[in-house]
Formats: C-alpha cells, structure tokens, sequence
C-alpha cells in the first residue's frame, strides 16, 4: 500500500481530491489521508504514517522541514490566469498584487501583459511576513489581493478584496500520479540501500568507499571494528587520517594501484587493496590474514578427505568394444604391478575412473588413493600439497606444519591428473621422488621414506611435450613405464548406445520421469557423431535428451535437437559432394535413389558425403523420414 497526505487548504479543494482518489485506476494500491489544514495547523503527528505528503504553498514548506518527503503541488500558469479572470470580472480593480512563494509568483509579469489592470507580484518566503507584505501591496496601489489560503484570510480580514488561487482538477490528478511515482522508486532506491547495505556489512573483509577528495563515504561494519576513529562519525573522514601507511592519494590521482599491501594494525596482520574507482574516488578492502591461512587450511582439508578413497572398480566400466575390453584387460594387468602408469587420452575418456580401478585392483586397495589435479593449482601451492612443510616454513605456513600427499598416499597410490601442465621446477623435484623414494618437507632438512605407486594422467602427448622441450625426458621414462591408452568413444559405436542407455536410466530416475528408450534411427544417429568430448560429452548430451523428452521413444528428430546444442554439430560438405551442384532432377531423387539403394542411413550418408545429422535433416526437409 502507499500511504498519501494530501493536505488542502479549503473544504471545496477536498471534495476534489475525494473524488480522484476514489476513481484513481490504482485505488486499491492507495491508503489517502485527506488534511484540510493551514500551515499554522499541521502537525508532526499527522504525517506520521506517511510515504509521502502533497502540499500546496507554505504547507509543503512547512513539511519539508520534517523528515517526511514531500511533493509540492504547482500552482500552473493556467491556475493564476483563472484567478486574475476572476478578479477583475469580480472586483475590477486598477492594480492586483499576487503574493506568494516563489513558486506562486514566478512569471506573472509575462501574464500581466495580457490583462487591462495593473499586475505586481510579491515574493513571501515566510508566510508570519504576509501581513506586512500585504500592507505594503495596499500602500503601493493595490486594491484587490491574489494569494493561497493563508494570505486571502488576512486580505479579507484587514478589509482588502482578494481572490484565493485554486488548484485545477488536472494539477491535483498530476500530483497524484507524481507523488505515486516517487513512492515507488524511493522504495527501489531503499531496497537497493538496504541489498547493498546487507552485502557490505555480512562481507568477511573490510570495504571502504573513498570519494575524489579522500574522504571515507562508506564503511562496512567489518571496516569499524577494526580501524579506529570511524565510529567517531565526524563531518569528514579522511582515509589518509585512518590508514597513513596507504598512499591513497597515488591512487585516486591514478597513478597506481595497491594490491596485497601487508600492514600491522593492532595485533593482526591483514592484506589490503586499494583501487581506483574511475571518477567516482576509490575503493579499499582488506583482510586478516590469519583468516586467509585458516580457510585455506579448511580447503586443503576437503581436499585430502575427498580424494583419500577409490570408488570405481573396472565393474564400473560400461563397454562391451574390443577396443574397450583390450584397454580393461590390460589395466587389469598394470593393477598387480608395482611400475609407475602413465594413462593417456582424451578429454572425458575416463581417466581417474581407470586410475581408481587400478587402484582397488591393486594389493595396494587398503590403502590411500590420493588424486590430485596439477593443472588446478600454482607451482607454489602445488609443491606444498605434494610435499607437506614445517612450521615457520614460509609466510603464511600453517601452525605445526602441514603433511604432503605424497605422506598421506604413503603404501597406497598417489594420481597425478594433467601431468604435463607442471613446470620444470617442480619436474626436478618430481624425478627426485621417483629414483629415491623419498621426500623432504617444505622448511626442513629431514628426509621422509616413502613407499607410493604413481599413476599420472594428460590429455597432451607427453613424447610431443618432450621434443618441444617442455617435459623433462627423463622425468617421462620414469613415468612412462606402463603406458595405457583410452580408446575414444567415436571408435567404440556400440558403446556409446550402452552408455546412452545407462546415462537416460540415471537421469530418469533423478528426474522422476518415465523410462526412455532410443529409436533405431535414433541409436544410429548417436553412433554416426563424433564425441569429441567423450563420455563426458554424451553424459550431459542424455542429461539433456531427459530433460526436455521426460517420457517415451527418442526419435531421431529428439536427437539432432538436443545435438544442435552442439558447435559442431554440422560439418560444411565436401564440394565435390555438394547435392546442390549435382545434376540430377533434383535433391529429393538424389536422396530417395541413395537411400533405396544403402542398407542403412549411415550407409547413405557416406555414399552422399555428408554428415548423417545433415542427412536427417534433409529427409525431414523432403518428407523422407
């Protein structure tokens, strides 16, 4: 609802008002509050439930020195004109005096040229000085007196004829609307303040806002706990007087940019930033470091807890290709051995599932499998969570030091996922743990035993990486002991209609739907596209087929809609090919003597040149399906 005060200064104006109110085409949204008061008559407590007031004269003065906003009605040129017609006709007078406040009076002497009479107006910006203003009208000449409410009173009193200015019916409705429009986006810029308000203060580091000349504008509650003197809540806060260690003035001229600033306040340490915010000033956070360590602590944790155990075993592998079946049976064989495995293969073919079977497979089964994805993390952060660190070891380093993977795999199995992203640096120390089995934390100058199968994984060709000189050769034969390669899922069609079976049950089942079954043209269209993204690719591919099928037979034409997410869905088609530029009557014979003649649409396909999805699309474009 939005509480309206509209105070009118006479009774036949509140009639007026009444009735707008009550036709108002949002009248259910509005709650009106009709005062019919002089100035000297309101009171704080009748504004007290209102959103907004309107006011005419020196009653919007009157409220606009409370904390209610108010909307001042304005007097039109059209309101003053009636009211000078009215007093001539009424009184003919030799010379008219309007008073009033600016607005009031503002432009009359462009309407008095257009009047027989003598017309002067009187600016009162206090209505207690509109008696002697008034007087000194009547000394001047005046015999007849245009004011608002308040001023005709006192005309009429002292015997002067005078004319009360009268809002018109379409200033009143203006009013209205305006005053409903300002409700409404106050409440938008307040709940704006208030999100704003409830980011700033629930954030976990300090936020200042600093305006061109350095002066603190905002500050989270974050921010006053820590500094000094915010509290206090002067005029003017300058950053420079809260934070000196800061040059805050290079950064509002432009001329830097702080990062990762380290300074003492207190007892705490904390990290701050401090940047330039274009014209508007800048901005500064910060942060305890202390809080920085113990969170990183906790996701270190989380880390290690989650990857400690295996969950997959090669009975979680869904497949019947040879191709398939060969790469098992030989991981099978990887699995009782001690030898480092290096397993190659494309994105999504399964790597850490092989890695884990492996695992489990091994006689090593009872024990840690500890994965750890080296492309995620820097070299710095990489070495510590490989090689654990001692207490004071670096800046940052957790109290009591911290074990490595490598201590925490001990007699299980450490996987290394995208091997061939880390850095030479870290390589060296890597061959180091391969030839002697042993490691040496961070900050410390004892030597720990180790007893780990290394299995690592990469989608790059580590051989290519090494004639490029990216990969240490020797660190690659130490590796590449036991090579396994995944075979992709465009070259195991038959599996890719296992998988799509399994993956539309899951889902179906997560969803609530119905079973889905595949048509055959629509297994036949699965097994003619490329995967590039693999298993992963067709996951999310089956994922999506359920999502928007629910229930029933996937047809081909379900297929190819859910495959035109795909960027590579359509390849262009050889020129030679192109069924455009054949010469036969035309594209429906071509395909309908092409199709009459294959034993499947794949078969088609091949024999036309183009990609099977182009051929469905052409058969539903003909009529063909």
């Amino acid at each position: 609802m939005i509480n309206i005060s509209f105070i009118v200064p006479y009774k036949a104006m509140k009639y007026v008002v009444e009735e707008i109110f009550s036709s108002h085409q949002e009248k259910a949204e509005l709650r009106p509050n009709i005062l019919t008061k002089t100035v000297d008559e309101i009171q704080k407590e009748d504004l007290e439930q209102a959103d907004i007031v309107i006011a005419r004269g020196y009653s919007a003065n009157r409220v606009k020195a409370t904390d209610v906003p108010v909307l001042p009605i304005s007097v039109t040129g059209f309101d003053i004109t009636v009211a000078l017609n009215s007093c001539i006709q009424k009184y003919n007078p030799t010379k008219i005096a309007v008073i009033g406040p600016l607005n009031t009076v503002y432009g009359i002497e462009e309407i008095a040229s257009v009047f027989s009479c003598e017309i002067a107006s009187y600016q009162v910006s206090n209505p207690n000085d509109l008696k002697s203003i008034i007087l000194r009208a009547q000394a001047e000449g005046a015999t007849a007196i245009i004011a608002g409410k308040s001023g005709t009173s006192i005309a009429t009193a002292l015997g002067i004829d005078a004319i009360m200015i009268l809002s018109g019916r379409k200033t009143i409705m203006q009013s209205i609307d305006e005053a409903i429009r300002a409700v409404r986006l106050m409440r938008q810029e307040r709940e704006r303040t208030d999100r704003f308000k409830g980011i700033m203060d629930y954030s976990f580091e300090g936020i200042l806002s600093v305006n061109n000349e350095g002066i603190i504008t905002t500050a989270n509650n974050y921010a006053r706990k820590v500094l000094d003197g915010l509290d206090n809540e002067p005029e003017q806060i300058y950053l420079k007087d809260v934070l000196p260690q800061l040059d805050s003035q290079a950064v509002l001229e432009g001329r830097t940019k702080i990062l990762g600033e380290l300074i003492q306040i207190q007892k705490n340490l904390y990290t701050f930033n401090c940047v330039c915010a274009g014209d508007t000033g800048a901005v500064v956070t910060f942060t305890n470091v202390s809080k920085i360590q113990e969170l990183e602590g906790q996701i270190r944790s989380k880390l290690h807890k989650k990857g400690l155990v295996a969950k997959y075993q090669f009975s979680d592998v869904i497949g019947s290709e040879e191709k398939l079946l060969e790469t098992i049976k030989r991981a099978k064989k990887f699995s009782k051995a001690e030898s480092n495995i290096y397993i190659f293969g494309e994105t999504g073919t399964g790597k850490e599932l092989f890695a884990q079977s492996i695992h489990n497979s091994s006689a090593r089964r009872a024990h840690p499998f500890v994965a750890i994805n080296c492309a995620a993390l820097s070299d710095n952060l990489l070495e510590s969570e490989l090689f654990g660190y001692m207490d004071g070891a670096f800046t940052g380093a957790s109290k009591g030091g911290k074990i490595g993977l490598f201590e925490l795999a001990h007699r299980g199995t450490v996987f290394l996922d995208e091997i061939g992203d880390i850095s030479p640096s870290l390589q060296s120390k890597l061959l180091r743990v391969l030839q002697e089995r042993e490691i040496r934390r961070i900050g410390s100058d004892q030597v720990i035993p180790i007893d780990v199968k290394i299995i690592c994984a990469s989608n790059k060709n580590l051989s290519s990486l090494v004639e490029s000189g990216v990969f240490r050769e020797d660190l690659f034969y130490r590796l590449n002991v036991l090579k396994l390669k995944l075979p992709p899922l465009r070259e195991r069609p038959r599996d890719i209609i296992d998988l799509s079976k399994y993956f539309i049950k899951m889902n179906c089942k997560k969803l609530g739907y119905n079973s889905i079954t595949l048509s055959d043209e629509a297994e036949e269209l699965l097994q003619s596209y490329s995967w590039l993204g693999n298993v992963r690719e067709l996951s999310n591919f089956c994922e999506r087929l359920c999502v928007l099928l629910e229930e029933g037979v996937a047809e081909a034409t379900d297929v190819l809609d859910c495959l035109e997410e795909s960027e590579r869905l359509e390849e262009l088609l050889p020129s030679q090919n192109d069924l455009v530029s054949a010469t036969m009557t035309s594209e429906k014979e071509i395909l309908l003597q092409v199709l009459e003649n294959s034993k499947t649409k794949r078969e088609a396909a091949l024999k036309l040149g183009i990609d099977p999805s182009t051929l469905w699309r052409k058969m539903k474009k003909h009529g063909l399906e």
